[in-house]
């Protein structure tokens, strides 16, 4: 029997990387699969970076890009000019200044896709978003999940992005989505991955949801200065940690649609943060990432 542990989208919450990775461990798991997004949305993304080069370093592990590690690479590549402190970018801002000169080299060194092969077992494909494009989302049903899945040479397609805990099958062919490690939806709010049992013909997944010490990651949203440098990205981080329960782009969208009823146009990121405040407002959520007392209809 071989075992492989994959995470995916870990954005920086070091905290539940580190319940995942004890799990893994205190089941006997030495392979590892990391599909991307491994900062930005939480604080001190240089100790999510450390738990990697562990992993790397001692342990059978392949690491792919995400869609945030391609933001990161582009805005250095462009000179690092264009985000700024606020809601909009600010939390990308905090990471890109928290991240060294070898973690952007790590980053590039990396690809956004692969063919896993080993020994006795079945090939599989491995990417962020879909083998194509980084930020393409992959959810079942979804026409173009089952063009991916049709047109792949290998029965099994491992990905993340979507943060989206799930195993779908088309036509013969399986698309597994661990979930999210960091920022995760549903169960709660528990930390997700999954992990690969290949019995020599096979590979089988098997879904975990764990709970993990949130405490610990949402204190440091605050001591980190993260909270002050995005205040309402923060909010919606820290409700999706405690809740399970993702409001991002709801309340983006509501927040742009504000800026540009009172403005007449609205470009990200030049979102003002009084818009901001009313759009987290009317989804009840505070800057504490919690939820406001309210009636629900």
């Amino acid at each position: 029997m071989i075992d492989i542990a994959v995470f995916a989208d870990i954005h920086g919450n070091h905290s539940a990387l580190q319940a995942c990775i004890d799990y893994a461990m205190g089941r006997g798991i030495t392979n590892f699969l990391l599909l991307g997004d491994y900062v930005s949305d939480c604080p001190y993304p240089q100790k999510t970076m450390e738990l990697i080069y562990v992993l790397k370093q001692y342990f059978n592990t392949c690491i792919i890009r995400g869609n945030r590690e391609e933001y990161l690479l582009n805005y250095r590549k462009k000179g690092g000019e264009g985000w700024k402190a606020g809601s909009s970018s600010g939390s990308l801002l905090y990471t890109y200044n928290n991240l060294t000169d070898k973690d952007f080299d790590f980053f590039a060194s990396l690809q956004n896709q692969g063919v896993y092969e080993m020994p006795g077992m079945p090939k599989f494909q491995y990417c962020h978003g879909s083998p194509e494009n980084t930020s393409e989302v992959l959810i079942r049903e979804k026409r173009n999940t089952k063009r991916i899945l049709a047109h792949m040479n290998t029965s099994l397609l491992l990905h993340g992005h979507v943060h989206i805990q799930d195993a779908y099958v088309y036509r013969g062919k399986k698309a597994v989505g661990p979930g999210s490690i960091g920022i995760p939806w549903s169960h709660g709010g528990k930390t997700q991955f999954c992990i690969l049992h290949g019995n020599g013909k096979t590979w089988e997944e098997e879904l975990i949801q764990l709970e993990y010490d949130r405490k610990e990651i949402l204190k440091e949203f605050k001591e980190s200065g993260l909270c002050n440098t995005a205040p309402a990205w923060a909010a919606l981080a820290m409700h999706t940690i405690r809740t399970g329960v993702d409001l991002s782009e709801t309340v983006l969208l509501r927040a742009m649609r504000l800026c540009e009823q009172e403005r007449g146009a609205v470009k990200w990121p030049d979102i003002p943060e009084k818009y901001w405040a009313i759009a987290l407002k009317e989804n009840y959520i505070d800057l504490s990432g919690k939820e406001i007392p309210h009636k629900k209809d």
